[in-house]
């Protein structure tokens, strides 16, 4: 088996292109395969949305390849340190895989500082690593009937929209925080704004220019498009960034909360009215995406929740 192939076949049609491992103070501690090293700094900036403005634990991700075939990326956090795997495998194969990471790992840099490691010692601790994930992954190959293929189902029977952008090749052209009580969003100069507005306006602006450089980095890198990304806030509860791709190159995303199957029934409901200005490409004119936010709004402001 040898860790820097563009893709480690397992059984079942499973795969995987990446074990990786990061710390939260962005230090990179561990790279099955250097074509992939950017996930590490991607990992860093998702868990940063998913501590501060989500307020919960990094937990998976879902990219839609340019064949249209779904690629995923787990991620368990523990002791400040993010474990990564990246490729095709059902969610609690994935998941055995990260717990045996952080064991294994954890053993090896037991009282030591992962951020201040010697040159010569990280190094000494990535080879034996190596020799352990080869370990681990030759065991999930073994243990392919104890593992069931169902995926976690979510316990919540509604999802609630929070946050909702609209983008053209990274241009934000429609931002509108539905819930600003429920996301943590940090501002430049907070609490100096005289009106309210100006406030919700700039917390718009932010979420927008950080989802943009996520979709941005994983479509650049991966040339993969984020589908979802999920924020686990205790037992199968979740916060998502879901994303989906209009005409023209236009990308609509919500920041959301609860069952994320019920998100696609609010997309299909916004749809009528978001091809009115995704049918043709953006011109630079704003007038009409200022139009649809006073629509969307008085929509949201009806009710923010589905079933």
């Amino acid at each position: 088996m040898s860790l820097e192939s563009d893709k480690i076949e397992l059984l079942k049609g499973e795969y995987i292109k990446l074990l990786g491992i990061v710390s939260i103070e962005r230090t990179p501690l561990f790279c099955s395969n250097e074509k992939y090293k950017f996930l590490l700094e991607l990992t860093n900036n998702l868990d940063f949305i998913a501590t501060s403005i989500l307020g919960g634990v990094l937990d998976k991700m879902l990219l839609i390849t340019e064949n249209n075939e779904e690629e995923k990326c787990q991620f368990f956090v523990k002791k400040d340190i993010i474990y990564i795997v990246y490729g095709s495998f059902p969610e609690k194969k994935g998941g055995w895989i990260l717990e045996q990471m952080a064991k294994h790992y954890n053993e090896l840099v037991m009282g030591k500082n992962v951020n201040e490691l010697e040159k010569l010692e990280k190094y000494q601790i990535e080879t034996k690593f190596k020799g352990i994930t080869k370990f681990i992954l030759n065991e999930y190959r073994e243990m392919q009937e104890v593992f069931s293929d169902q995926e976690i189902p979510y316990v919540e029977d509604k999802i609630r929209i929070d946050y909702l952008g609209l983008s053209s090749k990274s241009i934000g052209v429609i931002s509108l925080l539905l819930g600003e009580e429920d996301l943590n969003v940090e501002t430049p100069g907070a609490g100096a704004f005289e009106d309210p507005a100006e406030e919700i306006e700039m917390k718009e602006s932010v979420l927008t220019a950080k989802i943009e450089a996520i979709a941005a980095n994983t479509i650049g890198n991966t040339n993969a498009m984020p589908k979802w990304i999920a924020v686990k806030l205790g037992f199968q509860n979740y916060r998502f960034l879901t994303f989906k791709k209009f005409e023209n190159d236009y990308f609509l995303y919500f920041l959301s909360e609860g069952n994320l199957g019920k998100v696609e029934k609010v997309e299909d409901q916004l749809t009528p009215s978001l091809s009115q200005v995704t049918d043709k490409s953006f011109s630079g004119n704003l007038r009409p995406f200022n139009t649809l936010k006073l629509e969307l709004k008085d929509f949201f402001d009806k009710t923010r929740e589905f079933n």
